[in-house]
């Protein structure tokens, strides 16, 4: 006369607190790598930066700093390197339950990176040139993990660990680019204003003038180096390949939307540089200025809009992402 119902055990979801215990808990041999990274950090503390005639220190860690702050003030995008460590420990706290179940075992092969890190560091340390000692103390590291917690978790963190690889100041290195990306933004917009909003500009290299008129004020502008579209492309760079990573299982998805990431960064900072020869057209020299620099955010969120529009279009089918939901059975009946 009646049925019975057999519903699933209730489950009690566990707070994100006890799932980073959880992982924790998963990690062995904890004592013995702490020890292992206090010693490979003092290395690189100590005898990690030889080019004491530029900034005095010996310690890898301070010359970073260092470059950092006149990285700022000289307007490049070094000091994106303060931001990655956040952004790698925000990945693994929103993949803490999968890495928790990684199977973690000594795998002796991996020791192999420590030497080639070391290699690395000591030809910097001679030739003077601290970058190759960062990426040496990163891939050093990675080493050292595989050899106590095994293949299976260096395959699973190599994404975010190896985002550490932006940490490396590189912009000194990219002034002729940054030039190159000046003549271009600055050729686009102003050919971009005098085809289809005519506005008469005059270019030459990477100042803009217009001639004032009876109705109109004149202006000039120079495209400068931190206009030049190169920090935004970095960030967006970084944002790109994270987001990247995370949204697609697919290498050629990866790459393709990887590739246009530098293309969207151009593509914001000529739109910025177009409403800022238009506003100055309109309003004068000093509204143009004011858009250029409180406005400057702009140019991100154009970049990343065109990301996320080229990423719907590339999603992959249902269930094929890497955090696709996985189905449960459906509760049962059964009759008595």
């Amino acid at each position: 006369m009646f049925r019975r119902f057999n519903f699933p055990p209730s489950r009690v979801q566990p707070s994100p607190l006890q799932e980073l215990r959880s992982l924790w808990d998963s990690l062995p041999h904890k004592a013995f790598l702490g020890v292992l990274l206090a010693a490979w950090l003092a290395l690189f503390h100590f005898l990690g930066n030889s080019t004491l005639g530029y900034i005095s220190t010996e310690s890898l860690f301070g010359w970073l700093e260092a470059v950092y702050e006149g990285g700022a003030k000289l307007g490049r995008d070094d000091e994106l390197g303060l931001i990655v460590p956040w952004l790698v420990g925000a990945i693994l706290f929103v993949r803490r339950t999968e890495l928790a179940a990684v199977p973690k075992q000594p795998w002796a092969p991996s020791l192999a990176l420590v030497p080639l890190a070391l290699l690395m560091h000591v030809v910097g340390y001679v030739v003077q040139q601290t970058r190759l000692g960062v990426v040496g103390c990163i891939l050093g590291f990675f080493g050292i993990m595989g050899m106590l917690w095994g293949r299976a978790w260096m395959r699973a963190v190599a994404f975010p660990y190896f985002l550490f690889l932006f940490c490396v100041p590189i912009s000194v290195f990219l002034d002729s680019l940054t030039h190159s990306l000046r003549i271009v933004s600055t050729t686009l917009s102003t050919g971009f204003c005098e085809v289809f909003l005519n506005i008469p500009l005059v270019r030459s290299g990477t100042q803009v003038f217009h001639k004032a008129t009876a109705t109109m004020p004149g202006f000039s502008f120079d495209v400068a180096p931190a206009c030049s579209g190169i920090r935004s492309a970095t960030v967006v760079l970084l944002l790109t390949v994270t987001y990247a990573f995370l949204s697609f299982r697919g290498w050629g998805r990866r790459l393709f939307l990887i590739l246009l990431s530098p293309v969207f960064a151009v593509l914001a900072n000529v739109i910025r540089l177009i409403v800022v020869f238009t506003v100055a057209e309109a309003q004068g020299q000093a509204a143009g200025e004011a858009i250029e620099n409180k406005f400057g955010f702009a140019t991100f969120l154009i970049a990343l809009t065109c990301v996320f529009v080229t990423a719907r279009f590339l999603r992959e089918p249902d269930g094929s992402s890497p955090s696709g939901p996985s189905a449960e059975p459906a509760p049962t009946t059964s009759p008595t």
